[in-house]
């Protein structure tokens, strides 16, 4: 059974079973517990996230809040179960997440329209909520500083731990992706420019993500680890949009070809379905075609 590890003072995160690759949810302890996302799913709330809780001392019943990162199924999948054990928990997430967050599964069903020759279907269940609370760039929740973080999609964010200085990613620093997604997922390269250049200015002391990306992992301990994570962050999205431009200006037109090569060029595993790194291509392509 995994469980939560510290990795700064009153921070723990848990890697939820996932297929293909664990999924993060982050406990924040304090005058309020706080779950940071909450795993793909209703089984994995009881196998994984209520056994490593008790590991803890604690019970559902002593989680105040889930906060999400963004409304994909893998971090947001927990939550209704989370509600049913106990039914007092409040919902945070970000002001822009409110429609996906009121109906997670109708979002899950359009991420793969953009693509449906490269895509699996949708889950067969993905519950939503109305949120107890909307926050804004800059909002505070306990201890954490709500900071919108877009690139992996238009509505990611990120939570900075004001005591410790320690910056919960969800999936807001891609580097060269997971091993189930072969390379980097981003919805919003331009958006990620300046999350990049955004985080790189603030004093962050740690980064705990919500997957093991290539090639450094899922977290950065100290200030020069913290900068070295973001550097290779901006190196790889640097990386990446040249490799897509140079196969365009070397006549290649088909996003589909464009991925696979991007991925063999990484050193990825390409997964069965290209949606996720076919959004990467596209949306570096499109950047192309308006210069």
């Amino acid at each position: 059974m995994e469980k939560f590890v510290c990795l700064a003072p009153n921070v723990y995160r848990l890697a939820v079973t996932f297929p293909g690759c664990w999924a993060g949810a982050v406990l924040v302890t304090g005058a309020e517990n706080i779950l940071v996302d909450t795993g793909g799913c209703a089984e994995t709330v009881d196998s994984d996230i209520v056994p490593a809780l008790r590991e803890l001392g604690l019970g559902i019943e002593d989680i105040h809040w889930m906060a999400l990162t963004h409304i994909h199924g893998d971090h947001v999948g927990g939550c209704a179960r989370l509600r049913q054990l106990n039914p007092n928990i409040k919902v945070a997430c970000f002001a822009d997440s409110l429609d996906r967050m009121r109906d997670p599964l109708t979002y899950s069903k359009a991420i793969r329209a953009a693509f449906p020759e490269y895509s699996p279907a949708a889950p067969a269940v993905l519950d939503g909520m109305e949120p107890d609370l909307l926050l804004k760039d800059g909002d505070r929740l306990g201890s954490l500083r709500l900071l919108h973080t877009p690139g992996h999609d238009t509505d990611a964010c990120c939570y900075l731990d004001e005591r410790t200085m320690t910056l919960i990613t969800g999936d807001s620093l891609q580097l060269n992706g997971t091993v189930s997604q072969g390379c980097a997922l981003l919805m919003d390269t331009e958006g990620y420019q300046k999350t990049l250049s955004r985080l790189q200015a603030m004093p962050i002391e740690n980064i705990v993500c919500g997957h093991p990306y290539l090639p450094l992992g899922a977290e950065a301990i100290g200030r020069e680890a913290v900068q070295a994570y973001l550097s290779a962050c901006v190196s790889c999205a640097s990386h990446d949009e040249g490799f897509v431009h140079g196969m365009q200006a070397a006549g290649e037109t088909d996003p589909a070809k464009i991925a696979s090569a991007l991925i063999r060029e990484v050193g990825g595993k390409e997964p069965a379905y290209l949606f996720l790194p076919l959004y990467t291509v596209t949306q570096y392509m499109r950047k192309e075609d308006k210069q």
